[in-house]
């Protein structure tokens, strides 16, 4: 029997976790800043045999998406409350995620809040050593100018791959921010690395 779960709270502690949380699966996905699980909860829904990770700073996202999951009827997502630089940096295991996604992070437009953006060369980079060799990342943005800011900071990068057929399976999955963007006419502009390390 489904039963509702909690959050797994790692804000403030240094563990290294198992990300497979116990279920017997091949295939791990994470949805990193998945704000209000749209994107967590439709991969939920296109690969019931998949784990699919959700993690937030804010816990009442993360019980949104639990009470959400719980009434669909998923046992494939497990919400994590944490930072996105110490679950990438600090918690998971080398070459432990299948597929990383990053959709629509804040773009800190003005020029002297650039430093707090998330998508940093350094950043990008300890993403694919938490990504298995063949893996993907998925990328996405609907500020033209962090879409340049992203594409400078992965270039150099020389385990990253451009290869947008690796997410078109999620492209058309319609998020919070994806949905409002549109309304004013911007496009989100997905990409795909695959991870050759």
């Amino acid at each position: 029997m489904l039963e509702k779960k909690a959050p797994h709270i790692l804000t403030g502690t240094h563990q290294l976790i198992d990300p497979s949380f116990g279920h017997d699966v091949e295939t791990i996905e994470l949805d990193l800043g998945c704000g209000k699980g749209g994107l967590t909860m439709e991969l939920a829904d296109r690969h019931p045999e998949r784990l699919i990770l959700a993690a937030d700073i804010k816990i009442s996202r993360l019980q949104k998406i639990n009470n959400k999951s719980f009434q669909a009827g998923h046992a494939n997502i497990e919400t994590i409350k944490t930072l996105g630089w110490d679950l990438i940096g600090r918690h998971l295991p080398d070459n432990s995620i299948d597929r990383i996604h990053v959709v629509c992070p804040d773009p800190w437009p003005k020029t002297n809040h650039r430093p707090n953006r998330m998508l940093s060369s350094e950043f990008i980079a300890r993403m694919g050593t938490i990504i298995k060799p063949g893996g993907t990342l998925h990328l996405a943005t609907d500020d033209l100018p962090y879409l340049e800011w992203i594409l400078e900071a992965i270039k150099d990068i020389p385990f990253f791959k451009r290869d947008d057929s690796l997410i078109a399976d999620v492209k058309d999955i319609q998020t919070e921010f994806k949905i409002r963007w549109a309304k004013e006419n911007k496009d989100t502009h997905h990409m795909g690395f695959l991870c050759t390390k």
